[in-house]
């Protein structure tokens, strides 16, 4: 691939901007590949795929074609790059992997925090386990997903447990077993640990759950039905029996679903476009069976098209498991669709057809998902709309001249003044913006001084948005009374910032929720009506912000307890303890483990493993 950088300084209206745009956009050549968009301060704006740079980015030019969001992005750019690459479908995997990596503002964004979860499959010791995943793509194992959110993982795992008695347990407590656990105890798991199933019977049901998760239990039922039919003959009654269940169990889970319809792997994708909000909905089928709707809220700048929504859409969402046939509700350019099918061909490891629904079962499935799409996208623009009520109810009660957009809130969290931890979160009137909340670990020398910490992480805090002209909000935060709201106010004059509004919200005397007291700078004390929107506001922020401290000092006070252990251990720095502590699963596991499996550990010698299995065996003198 090559890339080149090309470069402006200016920034003036659209009209204005067109002649150093063209300019930006000369050196652009007549091949496929990938250009960035830059606006001030080197922030990227917005990401592009061209079959031919020069055409795509001459396309810009045209008035007749430039829309609102458009326009005004271009006012914005300042800088423009792009990256030469073989052909178009490399193009499209470099766009997607840049949108990923760097959410820029005007492109289509699939999810504004977190990754979603996954299902993987776990085989290390012959006995195989399934485990929820969030994050990056693992090196090893199977995933299954994704899945809407992490209560339908952790459902789906417990269902599979109790349906095929599969293990749940980590490697290290696996192999330390000399009894069967509680959950054999409870008849969820069958004790592989010390032999009480074979690893082909083990292996054979952890095969089913598998066809379970990929939606194929209609060969499943044949299938248990002559396990059980073997078991019987071979006059083993007790696990005839138990396949008796089983098939009875998933004969009624098949008996729960909405549709069963023709066979084969199909998911169906329809979109809604709303003044301020974007949906999509996906219904998986399996085998013919339906496995649920699940609704998508991508993050998008302005407004979109729907062809732009879509590519965007199934570009970040698939990865490898991507079905045989995708239906949706928009016709294509054939040479799009064309290469959407090769770059999602190349992912999955098998062929790829995108097509709009024709059949009366796949007319069924789009009208089924459109009406979970709808529901979804109610029930989100009612929670929009409350909040956007609550940040105009909070402008009012303020006496704004502009509304406010943009708050942020700070907590302190502690325990008798060890691991003190401040956090900050913000919130704007579309709702939290998860991407910008910050912890500070407190490094003040007084322990147990709120004032101290807060001030700490407001001098943090907003010393950074100095530096690098963020985001700034119209209104601070504080969980607290008179006393840090003069430390808030003094903290911000000290450092120059712009005029803020400066709250307090303290609890009242009884800590009673509803009864908090408001202060303001050089207002005194408030009670505002518990029923105010604007008050509902301050609550939602100070309970979050409240939340995010408490699981940062939990998480501080965790971690400290297992290096304080290990931190007396001559010779054993930082980096060893953590692949200490990853090799045995924790500081228990590590403890009950021997000195020649401690010596096994990538970069610790017998000398080492020898000191660490005395301290914690080695017993004290009398």
């Amino acid at each position: 691939m090559a890339e080149s950088r090309l470069d402006n300084k200016d920034a003036a209206p659209w009209e204005s901007r067109r002649s150093p745009v063209r300019e930006m956009m000369a050196g652009a050549p007549q091949a496929p590949g990938v250009y960035r968009m830059y606006g001030p301060q080197g922030v990227l704006l917005y990401v592009g795929k061209a079959k031919s740079l020069r055409q795509r980015l001459k396309s810009y030019l045209d008035p007749m074609h430039a829309g609102i969001k458009t326009r005004r992005m271009l006012e914005q750019v300042t800088e423009i790059d792009f990256t030469v690459t073989p052909s178009e479908v490399e193009a499209l995997l470099l766009e997607s992997n840049l949108i990923k990596h760097a959410r820029p503002r005007y492109n289509i964004v699939l999810r504004d925090d977190k990754s979603y979860p996954f299902v993987r499959v776990e085989d290390s010791l012959g006995f195989p386990r399934l485990v929820f995943h969030r994050g990056r793509q693992p090196t090893g194992g199977h995933l299954f997903g994704p899945y809407p959110d992490a209560g339908t993982v952790r459902k789906t795992l417990v269902d599979l447990q109790k349906l095929f008695h599969l293990r749940n347990c980590t490697d290290l407590f696996f192999r330390n077993r000399k009894r069967p656990c509680l959950q054999h105890q409870i008849g969820r798991c069958s004790a592989p640990c010390v032999g009480r199933i074979s690893e082909a019977d083990y292996r054979r049901d952890f095969n089913d759950a598998l066809e379970v998760l990929e939606g194929r239990s209609r060969n499943l039922l044949d299938h248990l039905y002559t396990r059980m039919e073997d078991s019987a003959e071979s006059l083993d009654y007790e696990r005839a029996s138990a396949f008796r269940d089983l098939i009875a169990r998933l004969r009624q889970t098949r008996e729960q679903e909405a549709m069963v319809l023709e066979a084969g792997d199909v998911d169906t994708i329809v979109m809604e476009i709303r003044e301020h909000l974007c949906g999509v909905g996906v219904t998986r089928i399996r085998d013919g069976r339906n496995l649920g709707t699940w609704c998508f809220f991508p993050v998008v700048e302005g407004l979109v098209e729907p062809v732009d929504l879509l590519t965007g859409f199934l570009t970040q969402f698939y990865d490898a498991d991507v079905p045989d046939r995708i239906l949706v509700e928009i016709s294509l350019d054939p040479d799009e669709r064309r290469l959407l099918e090769e770059v999602l061909g190349q992912r999955s490891g098998h062929a790829v057809q995108l097509g709009l629904p024709k059949t009366h079962p796949a007319h069924l499935w789009s009208d089924m998902t459109r009406e979970n799409l709808k529901l979804a996208l109610d029930r989100r623009a009612a929670g929009h709309a409350l909040l956007q009520e609550r940040f105009q109810a909070l402008s009012e009660r303020l006496g704004a001249e502009e509304p406010i957009h943009r708050i942020v809130g700070f907590d302190v969290s502690h325990t008798l003044g060890e691991e003190t931890v401040a956090s900050c979160v913000v919130f704007e009137s579309r709702g939290p913006v998860k991407s910008d909340y910050r912890r500070f670990v407190i490094r003040s020398r007084t322990p147990g001084d709120d004032y101290a910490a807060l001030e700490e992480a407001l001098h943090r805090y907003f010393s950074r948005l100095v530096r690098e002209s963020g985001p700034w909000p119209e209104v601070v935060l504080i969980d607290g009374g008179t006393g840090q709201l003069r430390v808030a106010e003094a903290c911000l004059a000290g450092l120059g910032t712009p005029d803020l509004v400066v709250l307090a919200l303290a609890k009242g005397p009884e800590r009673r929720v509803g009864a908090e007291r408001i202060f303001r700078q050089g207002g005194g004390e408030e009670r505002w009506e518990p029923h105010d929107p604007a008050f509902h506001l301050l609550q939602q922020i100070r309970d979050e912000s409240h939340r995010f401290a408490i699981q940062g000092h939990r998480q501080r006070r965790r971690r400290k307890g297992v290096r304080s252990s290990l931190a007396d251990v001559p010779g054993l720095g930082p980096k060893r303890r953590g692949l200490l502590l990853a090799a045995f699963g924790g500081l228990a596991g590590l403890k009950s483990a021997t000195e020649a499996e401690i010596a096994q550990v990538p970069g610790l010698g017998g000398s080492l493993a020898h000191r660490i299995f005395l301290h914690f065996h080695e017993e004290s003198p009398s």
